[in-house]
């Protein structure tokens, strides 16, 4: 019994590194870099890793408070969601 939770809470951590990867538009497989100038920063890393290693109370967390968007996003796709969404914005003010 104490292997299957082991097991299970191993293979979530891994899920919840590729879903905090991918959710932050690195991808599974690219290299994710720290520090420089496209680097996500060390408080991101330290953070990320923190919501990885608690993947049970982050899970709970993320669907307690309706599935939310990413703080930080490193994407195009991203960026033209925020675009659209101040330009509805600015349509309705």
């Amino acid at each position: 019994m104490a292997v299957v939770l082991v097991l299970g809470y191993i293979s979530g951590w891994m899920i919840a590194v590729c879903a905090i990867r991918v959710r932050a538009g690195v991808g599974v497989s690219d290299r994710l870099k720290v520090f420089g100038p496209n680097g996500f920063g060390l408080p991101w890393t330290l953070h990320s890793a923190v919501k990885a290693i608690f993947w049970p109370l982050t899970l709970i967390h993320w669907l307690a408070s309706g599935c939310l968007e990413p703080r930080v996003v490193f994407n195009e796709k991203a960026h033209q969601r925020l675009a659209r969404r101040q330009a509805v914005g600015s349509v309705i003010s």
